[in-house]
């Protein structure tokens, strides 16, 4: 093969890998599943879609000026009257960021809500990267009124050391930065970081903070989160 003959197959293999690069980090492929109706489907369980049109019910009977919270399994292990007394609790065990995007549209209540609290994303972490978890979040702060407060919380640490995670804390320490960066755009958004309060000396969730399963919290580990919840619901 001649030096030309190389060089251009060395070329050709060097462009598809920077194309396939830039896919990878950007949401292209994930905008073409969502035009072409087939995106992320296994996202969608039956057990959301159960979940889901039990919350059409409910929300048609949420008062004015109620906190709404949303998320996934921990939001929904959550006393939200803890963290304010007029409250609907929208969590779904496994959700992910896409999750919620679909089903925001069925909350009406969010137009006349007080507050909102989100806290998605752990789920996202095996399945999409950073930027994509990024780009989500996103459209929902961009979704909810401008006039309704919104209170993020930032993804919660995990204990590595119980068993192989699909992530790692230095991972969700960067999604965090991240999430915060993009927070600051919006007036109407309060992000909190309850990571430090439950974190160990290796930045591990501590283990009276947990049930036994590295991710999700226990009693003692929603006291900080409720307390955490409250203030920022106060701030502002």
């Amino acid at each position: 093969m001649s030096i030309l003959k190389k060089s251009w197959l060395i070329y050709i293999v060097c462009l598809h890998v920077l194309v396939a690069i830039i896919l990878f980090k950007s949401n292209f492929i994930e905008i073409v599943e969502n035009k072409l109706g087939f995106s992320q489907n296994h996202e969608i369980s039956e057990y959301y879609n159960e979940i889901t049109n039990y919350h059409k019910r409910l929300d048609a009977s949420i008062p004015s000026n109620a906190t709404i919270f949303i998320g996934d399994s921990i939001t929904q292990g959550l006393a939200t009257s803890a963290v304010s007394d007029l409250s609907v609790n929208y969590g779904i065990g496994s959700d992910t960021t896409l999750g919620v995007l679909q089903r925001l549209p069925m909350y009406k209540s969010i137009n006349t809500a007080k507050a909102v609290v989100i806290a998605i994303a752990v789920n996202d972490l095996p399945i999409r990267n950073n930027d994509k978890i990024i780009y989500n979040y996103k459209k929902i702060l961009d979704y909810i009124p401008q006039s309704t407060k919104v209170v993020v919380s930032a993804v919660l640490p995990i204990d590595e050391k119980i068993r192989s995670f699909s992530s790692s804390n230095k991972r969700i320490s960067k999604l965090n930065a991240s999430l915060k960066k993009l927070t600051v755009n919006y007036d109407n958004v309060v992000f909190i970081d309850s990571s430090s309060l439950l974190q160990d000396n290796d930045s591990n969730l501590k283990n009276e903070f947990h049930t036994g399963d590295g991710i999700h919290l226990s009693t003692a580990g929603y006291k900080i989160w409720i307390n955490q919840l409250k203030e920022a619901l106060k701030s502002k």
